[in-house]
Formats: structure tokens, sequence, C-alpha cells
């Protein structure tokens, strides 16, 4: 009647191991925070799963997982307004770049990041390259100078009739050799 249907225990695992994968690619090597992140979120995940059963659960953990880090980015870097995915951009980015991500293993989705993490974020800085422009290509010939002549030159008298000359001269001389060889140098 009522009852209630639960995912396999292989759907979970798969979210288990994403959400684990995902944690570590933002550099989160410390395995218990490792661990208490990863089952804390696996909670929050399973009591949505009771509001929304028919939900997968690697789809509710990862959003959920996505929507926390983005908080957590955007709060580092600004915390008087309320969460922007420009902001969590920022703050994801002076986390890589300056490295923050190894003076502070621990902080990563800390509810109360310590107060050196927020002053290095917040003063850290980023620039943009500069301007991209496009511009075309346009085919310009190249002039070779005296050099194209000659080849033009040459190119205009070619006649097959030099050519096969040349290569029965080669041949006789080839020949020549050769018999001059068994005649003089074979055993």
């Amino acid at each position: 009647m009522g009852e209630v249907v639960t995912p396999p225990l292989a759907a979970w695992n798969e979210a288990t191991l994403r959400l684990e994968d995902y944690l570590r690619a933002h550099r989160v090597h410390d395995r218990e925070r490792l661990l208490r992140l990863n089952l804390e979120l696996l909670d929050a995940a399973r009591r949505a799963h009771g509001l929304a059963p028919a939900r997968p659960p690697l789809d509710l953990v990862m959003e959920l997982a996505t929507t926390r880090t983005q908080a957590w980015f955007s709060r580092l870097v600004d915390d008087t307004v309320p969460p922007d995915p420009r902001l969590a951009a920022r703050g994801r980015a002076i986390w890589f770049a300056s490295g923050l991500h190894r003076a502070w293993p621990s902080a990563f989705l800390d509810p109360a990041p310590p107060p050196a993490l927020l002053a290095a974020i917040r003063s850290g800085s980023l620039q943009a390259g500069p301007a991209l422009e496009f511009s075309s290509l346009i085919r310009t010939e190249v002039d070779y100078g005296a050099l194209e002549d000659i080849a033009e030159g040459t190119w205009q008298q070619f006649s097959w009739r030099h050519t096969l000359g040349a290569f029965l001269i080669w041949v006789v001389i080839f020949f020549a050799a050769y018999g001059a060889w068994l005649t003089f140098f074979a055993p």
C-alpha cells in the first residue's frame, strides 16, 4: 500500500564514490575531513530523498554538494551578500591558484572558516588577460624573386624526350660500371 521504495544499495554506493571524487577534486586530502564531509552530505541527501523518493541518489548527492560548495566559496569572498555563482567562481579560483587548499586542508566546507583563510581569500585578486581580438587571415601571394623566374622557365622547357634520354644515359653508365666491376673485381 503506502510502502516506501528505497533505491538499491548500489545507487547509494555509486553516489558515495562520486561524492568522494568530487571532494578530492577540491583537494580535500585530509582523510578524516573527507569522511566527515562525505557522511554529512550523504545524511542530508538521504533526508532529501525521503522528501523526493523518485530522484536518484546520485542526483541528490551531487546537487547538494555543488550547492554547498558554491555557497561556501561565495561566502568566503563576501559574506554580506547571498550566494552568487560569480563570487563562488572567484573564490574557487583564488582557493586553487593561491594554494590555500594546502595551507588549510581541513577548512573546506567548514561553516566557520578560519579568519586567516577569509583574509587570504579576500585579499587575493584576479586579473583578466588581454581582450580577445578576432582577425581574419587573408591569403597573400609570396614573391620568391629570381628563384621563381628560374623555376618557371625550367618548367616551361620541360620535355619527356630529355628526361628519357637522361634516364637511358644513366642506365648505360650503370651497366658499364657493373660490367667493369665484374671484369676486374669479381672472384
